[in-house]
């Protein structure tokens, strides 16, 4: 299995123009599977993942239904999800196998497919394989020239929008918004969450010039004011066809928000979805390493924040849902806006851990970034090894916050043995182990 995902890890086209006739190329080969079914299609800067869980676990209540996610946290399975499956090491194997001579055949003209551009086939495929009928699609980047952009859904969903990537995408928010808007098809639904002037301007614009019903999903429901009951995050929502008692196990008052575009999205859609599948979807489904709680003693919480918009989304739920002043474990990667990360999460302590998360070719060494560190706050130490970082928090501190980039949470969560599927059906026992 390590030879295979090594070999896709290393599929890579340089100097190519970015472009979706390599995918199309590639899924026409294999008979368009991604045609089967029905497909609900996420984008967005930030909450797209948690958006495509609740919709996944809305959906499975009734159907069978695929979640095609990205990146994985710990491990590459996580990726393509079935039901309450993990995709198999098996089918991986048989899919590369049977495949590799149509990908060196691409090669050889210079569309050779990239690791994301196999990989959506792979899940198109994996999901017609098992049947499915319906699967959420998350956007990997941008999404005009994804490679998840050859499908036509029953519903498109842009969450929040911000500068993320703007070297590839570019560096307004009408331009990003622009990219983000590329899933929108002609005559399709389009929720959106996000209400920037510039993000609803152009979302407006693509959706006039589409023909395509736009929803607002700020608008489309009202909620209360999110409690925390037994760990959980409880509170009531009313939309034009029903009112629903939500209890989450994801924290987070922008997870009402993703709850919120998710549930716009289902009733804007024609299924026999009923309001005890969305509230029963809810309540089972978990987005690891968003905000969530991992231990008890000290309390440790790990979220996956690794940009500005983040951040500003993690600083006010954290004072909500969580009375005490943390230490922070921050591990970043050297694309990111670091000044502006810390600036923000400095809001919740000045008390900081600095660490290098497990990414050789993109991790940022924390000796490059002390001064700046040091410059926001008070107590900074750095130990550049994760784990050992991590050791070191919980030693010295009753109250962690692990956060900064995918792969330091991914560490974390191996570390503690945290469960990797988004869903738990026996309900969440955070209450024994932390009340």
């Amino acid at each position: 299995m390590d030879n295979i995902l090594n070999y896709l890890y290393e599929l890579k086209r340089e100097g190519i123009k970015l472009g979706l006739d390599t995918t199309r190329a590639f899924a026409e080969h294999l008979g368009n599977p991604q045609d089967k079914y029905k497909k609900i299609h996420i984008a967005g800067t930030n909450g797209k993942g948690s958006i495509s869980s609740y919709i996944y676990n809305i959906l499975r209540q009734r159907y069978n239904t695929g979640l095609y996610t990205s990146p994985h946290l710990i491990k590459f399975n996580e990726r393509i999800i079935f039901n309450k499956e993990m995709i198999s090491d098996d089918y991986i194997i048989n899919f590369i196998s049977e495949n590799r001579d149509y990908i060196d055949k691409l090669s050889k003209i210079k569309m050779n497919p990239t690791f994301f551009e196999t990989t959506t086939v792979m899940a198109f495929k994996y999901f017609y394989d098992m049947h499915a009928d319906y699967a959420a699609i998350e956007v990997g980047l941008g999404g005009r020239l994804d490679s998840t952009n050859i499908i036509i859904p029953e519903i498109s969903i842009i969450g929040q929008i911000g500068y993320e990537h703007y070297q590839k995408l570019g560096c307004s928010l009408t331009s990003i918004a622009y990219e983000k808007g590329g899933i929108i098809k002609p005559g399709i639904p389009v929720v959106l969450q996000d209400k920037k002037p510039e993000v609803l301007a152009e979302i407006k614009k693509l959706s006039q010039v589409r023909k395509s019903k736009l929803i607002l999903s700020e608008d489309y429901s009202k909620s209360t004011e999110p409690e925390l009951y037994n760990f959980k995050m409880v509170f009531d929502l009313k939309t034009p066809l029903n009112e629903y008692h939500i209890e989450s196990n994801n924290l987070g008052l922008y997870q009402v928000k993703n709850i919120k575009t998710a549930v716009a999205a289902l009733e804007n859609m024609d299924t026999s979805i009923n309001k005890h599948d969305v509230e029963s979807g809810i309540d089972k489904a978990i987005w690891h390493g968003r905000m969530e709680i991992i231990r008890a003693s000290p309390l440790v919480i790990i979220d996956s924040a690794h940009n500005p918009p983040a951040a500003s989304n993690l600083v006010p739920s954290f004072k909500k849902f969580i009375k005490k002043k943390p230490l922070l474990l921050i591990g970043m990667l050297s694309d990111k806006d670091v000044f502006s990360f810390l600036t923000i999460m400095r809001q919740l302590s000045d008390k900081i851990v600095l660490t290098m998360p497990n990414e050789p070719d993109r991790a940022l060494d924390p000796d490059n970034i002390k001064d700046i560190a040091s410059s926001i706050y008070r107590d900074v130490k750095i130990i550049k090894d994760p784990l050992s970082a991590y050791d070191y928090s919980l030693k010295n501190s009753d109250c962690v916050l692990v956060c900064g980039s995918m792969y330091l949470i991914g560490d974390i969560m191996s570390r503690e043995k945290v469960g990797i599927l988004p869903f738990i059906d026996i309900g969440k026992k955070i209450s024994k182990e932390i009340g």
